[in-house]
């Protein structure tokens, strides 16, 4: 029987890589990963921002290192994860937040809007999934894959991004699937999908159209926005010992949107 409950969330002795770092859910978290003592590796497409979040990191105690690349080139991928396992020895929490937005009425969009949204949010996350999860099967400690995905993957959207939201509903697919082979490794993989929270990304759509924020709030029974904050404890739940016996599930953090 376990006596301290606290040391279910413990990170201590954790290596997490987390993709997308450098800004909104992706810095929040891999900021909340180093506060539970993981170490962290930032990865990010912008060089600047990685290494201001690897500073804020190390300055407030933790342990973390910035690398840049692009998710949708698979070689930057490979890259990335063998620095990681080559300065830390392995992976044990990977968590995919790298991801973008192009909105377009259906019959407006381009293919290059559609391949763009689709080679970063969709196949970056997989091409991670499957370099780091091959290392995870190898080394043959489990491991712990979690994908941010968003509500746009649960209910249908008006907002002009359909790419976004076939993406993120892809991404929960992809989770049960992995969940289901990945199980006899021990490799529990899950996904969060948030409501809209404000981040970078949704916070130059409102400055862009103001008119879209109450749209929003009117699908969110708790009356507000996300905060990155609010994603950052369901991230650490399913890293830790605490989400043991949670693989495949789909956690909504979205102020009551889909109850509704």
């Amino acid at each position: 029987m376990i006596t301290d409950i606290k040391k279910l969330f413990n990170l201590s002795n954790k290596v997490a890589l987390v993709t997308g770092g450098a800004s909104g859910l992706g810095k929040g978290i891999a900021e909340g990963f180093a506060q539970y003592d993981a170490k962290v590796a930032v990865v990010d497409l912008n060089k600047e921002a990685t290494e201001k979040t690897v500073k804020g990191i190390n300055d407030m105690g933790g342990q973390a290192f910035g690398l840049t690349c692009d998710v949708s080139k698979v070689e930057d991928v490979w890259g990335v994860v063998a620095q990681v396992i080559d300065k830390f020895g392995k992976i044990d929490i990977l968590l995919n937040s790298a991801g973008l937005a192009k909105r377009s009425k259906a019959e407006e969009m381009t293919d290059e809007m559609w391949n763009t949204v689709i080679d970063v949010n969709l196949k970056g996350a997989f091409f991670f999934c499957r370099a780091v999860g091959k290392k995870m099967i190898e080394r043959g400690k489990g491991g712990r894959i979690i994908n941010i995905s968003s509500i746009a993957g649960v209910v249908g959207v008006k907002t002009g991004n359909v790419n976004y939201a076939a993406s993120k509903g892809g991404l929960i697919a992809m989770t049960r699937c992995l969940a289901i082979e990945w199980a006899q490794h021990n490799i529990l993989v899950n996904t969060i999908a948030p409501s809209h929270t404000r981040t970078p990304l949704i916070e130059k759509l409102i400055k862009e159209k103001p008119e879209i924020e109450r749209h929003f709030l009117n699908n969110i029974p708790l009356g507000r926005l996300g905060n990155v904050v609010d994603i950052v404890g369901p991230a650490i739940f399913l890293a830790s010992e605490a989400a043991s016996f949670v693989s495949g599930h789909t956690l909504l953090v979205d102020g009551g949107h889909t109850a509704r």
